[in-house]
């Protein structure tokens, strides 16, 4: 008997990949037209402000752009793709996050970030790390073992 890969509502992961996807690929297109403001540099400590709290700079944005990306491409794929994917972009936000809040007011903060922005993605980190963990054993395990 053949176990039927989970539909995006039915799988967490799935879900919120898409979900956070979107957040994040809003972020940083909307991001594009404000991280040029002040001169700023590609990697740098200045930049625009998006919606005045988000301090951005090309580089934050690329990188919030191809997170997104990756939800997207897993998001439609399949449930143990969006666990892993959900896992890795989790990490990446909550690093990111850190680096933010540690180098926050020194020239070493290369993607330019305040505090708006790393509560943004520690929050989205840790919700992505959390799903990742603890959402869907049930249908991997019904995967795996229709597989196995």
């Amino acid at each position: 008997m053949a176990v039927k890969e989970p539909s995006i509502i039915a799988s967490p992961n799935r879900g919120l990949a898409l979900t956070a996807g979107t957040l994040l690929a809003i972020w940083g297109v909307l991001g594009f037209f404000f991280a040029g403001e002040h001169g700023a540099a590609f990697f740098g400590d200045k930049g625009g402000l998006l919606w005045n709290a988000f301090l951005v700079n090309p580089a934050s944005t690329m990188i919030w752009v191809l997170l997104a990306a990756l939800l997207f491409i897993v998001g439609l794929g399949n449930t143990v793709g969006s666990r892993n994917a959900n896992l890795v972009v989790g990490v990446v936000l909550v690093v990111l996050a850190v680096y933010g809040f540690v180098f926050m007011n020194t020239s070493a903060n290369v993607f330019a970030m305040n505090t708006a922005d790393n509560v943004f993605n520690a929050i989205v980190g840790v919700v992505l790390v959390l799903t990742a963990l603890g959402a869907d054993k049930q249908n991997i395990a019904a995967l795996k073992a229709a597989r196995g």
